[in-house]
Formats: structure tokens, sequence, C-alpha cells
């Protein structure tokens, strides 16, 4: 049952509910921002719960994160599709073995052309070499994900589509490629809802250079914040519907990038160039836009206890932009981070290993910055990688 309270009432509630939990100290003006998602949590859905328990076993939402002498270590021999710059983006985990995209351009044709933004899908068991499960001419993918049925979804920048994957037969199937009669830019991160509805962000950059900018929604050259950066909404038969993302936070037009649901899927957060926010969610509409960050945002990932895992920059003494899984609790305070050593930008966040609790990490390098190598601090930037962390929470496979 659900039952409208005043800004008084709901003061006092999540006051009550702060004593209770031990962890007072909240001021009237948290206290009202929070309590949305409290009372939320306390109303999740049988269907919600039992989404969150294919990868979260009874209880795991009550353990608390400790990333006490937790760090980040780069795996080796991670190998790399294309020369120059690499991209690793969109880690799910499935079935023993964790698949992720490596983006990269192939080197010019005969006639000088640069085909830009290609993805091959890899495949790796951890302890063993990655091998290629999927080559970029039919791949293309960039985010990686699972619905409620195990199946692989995929947002794809050669085509503009989101589309199944098959796991055995590698088919890809569109569920939805355009939008009023255009394509898409370039999809690029995407989550999943109980029901199987998907939200992705649709960017204006990575869009393969074979493709004329003026036929995708954005229709400008990358850098535009024109309005055609959307964060769309498809549901399991494939309507697809534009959110209001971009029209309540117009700074979510520039380079819409990571987005995922929270634990409860009562909000939806969603990060760009310019921060990260998060949206009620009713319905499939959203409001109510609270700043969470204000650095770049990438990619996000999510445990079991609801905590939010954030790749974005920090200045260090070091670099100016060191690089960072910054991890936010329910209520979006930040509970701690995890410093990625080397690499020129991380990217994204998965959950896996045999008990889920491994923390993989990727990130991308651009060798070159200019016509100088580009350097991570005072020495050159690794190559593109993945790193990995044991945590003591399980967390979500994309």
């Amino acid at each position: 049952m659900f039952f409208k309270q005043s800004k008084s009432q709901k003061n006092t509630f999540i006051a009550a509910i702060c004593s209770s939990l031990f962890v007072c100290s909240c001021a009237n003006d948290t206290a009202t921002n929070s309590v949305t998602q409290v009372e939320n949590s306390a109303y999740s859905s049988p269907s919600i719960t039992n989404a969150n328990a294919l990868y979260c076993p009874k209880g795991s939402e009550n353990v608390q994160l400790d990333l006490t002498n937790i760090q980040l270590i780069r795996e080796q021999n991670i190998p790399l599709m294309y020369q120059g710059y690499n991209n690793i983006e969109g880690p799910v985990w499935h079935d023993g073995a964790l698949y992720y995209s490596n983006m990269g351009s192939h080197q010019p044709d005969k006639s000088g052309f640069e085909l830009s933004n290609q993805t091959t899908i890899w495949r790796w068991e951890p302890g063993s070499k990655p091998q290629v499960w999927m080559e970029d001419t039919a791949a293309g993918t960039n985010g990686l994900a699972l619905n409620s049925k195990g199946n692989l979804v995929a947002t794809r920048q050669l085509d503009g589509s989101l589309s199944t994957i098959d796991w055995i037969t590698q088919q890809v199937t569109p569920m939805v490629s355009t939008y009023h009669n255009k394509r898409f830019n370039s999809p690029n991160d995407l989550t999943i809802s109980y029901d199987d509805t998907v939200y992705f962000t649709d960017p204006n950059w990575n869009t393969p250079s074979n493709i004329n900018i003026a036929d995708t929604q954005g229709g400008g050259q990358p850098g535009s914040i024109k309005s055609g950066q959307r964060i769309y909404r498809v549901t399991a038969n494939g309507k697809v519907n534009a959110t209001k993302v971009t029209e309540l936070v117009p700074a979510l037009r520039d380079k819409p990038n990571g987005i995922i649901l929270s634990l409860d899927q009562q909000q939806i957060i969603v990060g760009g160039l310019q921060g990260l926010w998060a949206f009620d969610l009713n319905s499939g509409e959203v409001s109510n836009p609270q700043k969470l960050l204000d650095t770049p945002i990438d990619g996000l990932g999510k445990d079991c206890s609801g905590n939010i895992y954030v790749t974005t920059t920090r200045e260090t003494p070091e670099r100016i932009d060191g690089q960072f899984v910054v991890i936010l609790d329910k209520l979006y305070q930040e509970i701690g981070k995890l410093k990625v050593s080397g690499i020129h930008i991380v990217t994204n966040i998965a959950f896996g290993g045999d008990d889920g609790k491994t923390l993989f990490v990727t990130g991308l390098t651009a060798p070159m910055d200019g016509n100088k190598l580009r350097q991570c601090g005072d020495k050159a930037c690794l190559k593109a990688g993945i790193y990995t962390a044991k945590l003591n929470v399980q967390g979500f496979p994309f």
C-alpha cells in the first residue's frame, strides 16, 4: 500500500529510519531527497525482487562493502584487435566467461579511407587466453547486457541498432534501429529492467566513418549537443520512445554514456561528459533529476547491496585526469574509490567470477596525443586493458 506524506512527515519518517540504522545526522534537505529511495525500496515489487535474485542470493542486499586493502590489478596478456587506438567496453559475465567489446579502427585502405569504430567481441575465461568470439564485420557492438532469460542484448554502432545476439549461432536480430525514420547515432550503453524493457544511451560519437551523419538522430558533427542525443526506452515487444532525460537535463546531451537502474528500479542513473544524474522512474517516465557528480562519466555498475560503481576522472598529484572507479551507496553518498593506474580512460564495470564477487573494470587508450606519445602522469599510458579486484559483495554481470 502506498501513502502520500507531507514534507514534515517525510523528514520525521527518514529521521526514524536513520536513527534505527544508527546513521543519523541527516539534514532535512538530505532526508527529503533520500526518503523517496527508502520508501521505494520498502515497496519494491516481487517481480523486481525475483529479477535481482538471478544474481543476488537472499541476504546479499545486507552485506556492507569493505574496501580495506582492495586494489585493482591489471590483468596480463589481454590481446587487442586494432593498431593504435583500442577501447575495451561493455563487459558482461555469462556462463563462466567475460565477454567484452574491443573497439578500434582498421588501417586506411588503398584510397586512404580509414574505417573507424569497428568492434570485435572477445570471450575470456580467466586463467586462459581471451579468444575472438565474434568478428567486427558481424559484431560492431558497444554495450553488452543480459535480459531476464539470459539472452545477450547489445547496443550496436555498426548498424545503429539495439539487437539480440544468439549465444549459439551468433545470429544478430535487431529489436529497433530507427526513431522517427532516422538511424540512431551510435547506441552506447544499456540497462535492462525486470520486464525486459531496455534503456539505452545514444551519443553522436563512435559513429562509424562510413555512415552519413546527416542521416542520424544527432544530425551534426561530433561535439554538437543538439537535441538528437537522447536516452531511449524500448519495451520487450520493440516499441521505442525517447525519454525526457535530456529535456530535463540538457547537459546530458553532451555525450550521454553510462546508464543503470537502481537496485529497486525506482530510479535510473545516467552519466555523460558533464556529470552524473539520478532520475525518479515511474512506469517508464522520468522525473526529479538529482545531480550526483560533476566529472566526466563513462560506465556504471552495481552490486547486490545497491552500491553504484562509476568510472570517472579525479585529479591526483600525478595527473589532472586520474582514472577512478568511484562507489556511491544506495543514497548516492560516496563511500570509496579505486584507482585505475596507468590507463588513458577507464570505461566500464561488470561483476563476475564463480561467486559473482570479482569486479571487472575496462579501459581504453589512444596511444598518441597529436604527434606526441600520450602520457598518463609522468609515464606513457598503458595499452587498453582489463583490471580486476576481488570484493566481499556480489554484483550484477553488466
